[in-house]
């Protein structure tokens, strides 16, 4: 990964979907925004253009039962539609309990998740995110 580029983490739902990215060293995602799921394209496409994005990374909701789930085919049609009008890689990414996880980060914090559903949207796609950097790190240093 060069100093500049980013990884963008999407944590995708119905209504609002979450996006977190890397520093530029891809150690750490942070929390960015949550956006109407409406307005994605053009917000992907003005983070695009903002930073050095090489890779998106879009949390899959795996069923626990190992079943495909409606959940599990509306993200896949939601990644086809933007690899439709972006050209950076997209990869699935686990997200079981990125959302559960997330409010009890909020909660930690004194903070009500019920409240701010924004947030927890935005901190669910750094955790799934933060997954994903973690992973590839410790892919390069068993290289």
């Amino acid at each position: 990964m060069n100093k500049e580029e980013r990884i963008l983490g999407i944590d995708y739902g119905t209504k609002r979907i979450g996006i977190a990215m890397s520093d530029p060293l891809g150690i750490f995602a942070i929390p960015l925004e949550t956006v109407k799921r409406k307005n994605i394209k053009k917000v992907l496409q003005a983070l695009l253009t903002q930073y050095d994005v090489t890779c998106i990374v879009v949390g899959n909701p795996l069923r626990t039962d190992g079943k495909r789930g409606k959940r599990e085919e509306e993200v896949e049609e939601f990644v086809e539609q933007i690899r439709e009008e972006i050209t950076v890689t997209i990869e699935l990414w686990d997200e079981r309990f990125s959302t559960i996880e997330a409010e009890h980060v909020m909660r930690d914090k004194g903070e009500k998740p019920s409240r701010n559903k924004e947030k927890v949207d935005k901190i669910a796609a750094s955790l799934i995110l933060q997954s994903y950097l973690d992973y590839k790190k410790g892919e390069k240093n068993t290289a």
